[in-house]
């Protein structure tokens, strides 16, 4: 019997009993729609949980230790030379020095454009942090992140989470326009004074007014300071008398795999490791993909009961319509065709049962979504969406019924195989 003819007879089966196939579907159709659900939302979750920590996975951030153990360990100073013997620990294939800045640097006075939202009077002490240029290479678009040299402006990178913490935090409580939509601040500059401090007794005798214009935002600088060339750093350093040791080095692992044994090798040289935003981060993770895995185990659970209501289903059918199906093997159909009716019915019961879940999964995120920003207050890093869909979640959530149908039909399809016409219409 032709393939065109099994899918005839399937079809015209479930036409006959659209009572129970209704119901087989509505099984078929919860259990995908949960499971699709439930993997959308571990997924715009974690999605969520990278963008307030984008933490990168192959960074180690080195710190000097608490305490010090340096006649026993052969020294814990972060200069060029420990900086050279961290970047030779085997699965290190970067490091990158960073110096905070001890000399203070503050703006009195808004940037070109702005100075109408800036509160009068106002003078804003700025944390600065000397990164090399390699570290944010990919950030600036081939913009020159070096040491101008002095009297040249300065070029900066600001952290892109500090717009985030600026549009949803600092303008609506100092009451400041925010960034409007598709303009960028690269290439913004601003005057600033270095040497000034806005604490009495902390500023410098000489006070060097200087120009910075922003040049990138990058996800490696932290978000509350402003990170300029790790030569402009040394230099302000050498010309105010401050010590140039680095305030941490940062290493770029080759793999992620690799993170643990450097860690341990760094501990082992006498330095310490801040794990910061990447701790948070990896609980952060930890918590969703513990719930959103159990989600997806509770979904599965439930295609396999689907499954089972679908063999019970069947199994009823196929001993109700002996007769029948004695009568298709009189015609012709051979007990292989028999077993293939009943497995495309099994089938087609799972597919409308999954296209009808997945649309229902994404018509209840969207309702979901919609639900919560509107009681959700408008704060830094909230997501537009707690859910995502990539292009393979949908053909998941339908193959998944499909297969759990195929399963729950397995054993009507053996039974309504073994039917013997002979001795049934005798």
């Amino acid at each position: 019997m032709s393939a065109r003819g099994l899918f005839w007879i399937a079809r015209a089966r479930l036409r006959a009993d659209r009572r129970g196939v209704l119901l087989d579907a509505a099984a078929a159709c919860v259990g995908g729609a949960a499971l699709v659900f439930f993997l959308a939302l571990g997924l715009g979750v974690s999605a969520a949980a990278r963008r307030m920590f984008p933490a990168d996975a192959r960074l180690v951030e080195v710190i000097p230790p608490v305490v010090s153990l340096r006649g026993v360990l052969g020294g814990e100073k972060l200069d060029d030379l420990a900086v050279g013997r961290l970047a030779r620990i085997p699965g290190v294939s970067a490091a990158w020095p960073k110096l905070m800045l001890k000399v203070p640097v503050a703006a009195p006075q808004a940037p070109p454009g702005l100075a109408q939202s800036w509160p009068p009077g106002m003078t804003l002490q700025i944390p600065v942090l000397g990164v090399p240029p390699a570290m944010v290479a990919d950030d600036v678009g081939g913009e020159r992140f070096e040491d101008p040299g002095p009297g040249g402006t300065i070029p900066v990178v600001l952290s892109r989470r500090l717009l985030e913490v600026y549009e949803k935090t600092i303008a609506p409580a100092w009451n400041l326009p925010r960034i409007p939509p598709g303009v960028s601040l690269v290439g913004l500059e601003m005057p600033v004074r270095i040497g000034l401090s806005i604490v009495p007794g902390k500023g410098e005798p000489k006070v060097t007014p200087a120009r910075v214009r922003l040049i990138g935002l990058s996800d490696r600088v932290p978000m509350y300071v402003m990170a300029v060339p790790l030569g402009t750093a040394r230099r302000l350093h050498a010309e105010y008398g401050k010590e140039g040791i680095y305030t941490q080095v940062t290493l770029l692992a080759s793999r992620p795999d690799d993170v643990p044994a450097v860690a341990a090798t760094v501990h082992r040289m006498g330095f310490d490791v801040d794990e910061g935003d990447q701790a948070a981060a990896e609980r952060v993770g930890a918590v969703v993909g513990v719930t959103a895995g159990a989600l997806v185990l509770l979904s599965v659970v439930m295609c396999v009961l689907a499954a089972l209501a679908i063999a019970r289903s069947l199994s009823a059918s196929v001993a109700g319509r002996v007769r029948e199906i004695a009568v298709l093997q009189a015609l012709g159909a051979t007990p292989s065709d028999v077993r293939w009716v009943v497995l495309l019915e099994g089938g087609m019961i799972g597919l409308s049962g999954g296209v009808a879940g997945t649309f229902l999964a994404a018509l209840v995120s969207l309702a979901v979504d919609a639900v919560a920003l509107s009681l959700l207050p408008d704060f830094p890093f909230r997501p537009e969406t707690f859910f995502a869909f990539p292009p393979w979640l949908p053909f998941l959530g339908a193959a998944v019924p499909v297969l759990a149908a195929l399963a729950g039909a397995l054993a009507p399809a053996a039974a309504a195989a073994r039917v013997e016409p002979a001795r049934t219409l005798s």
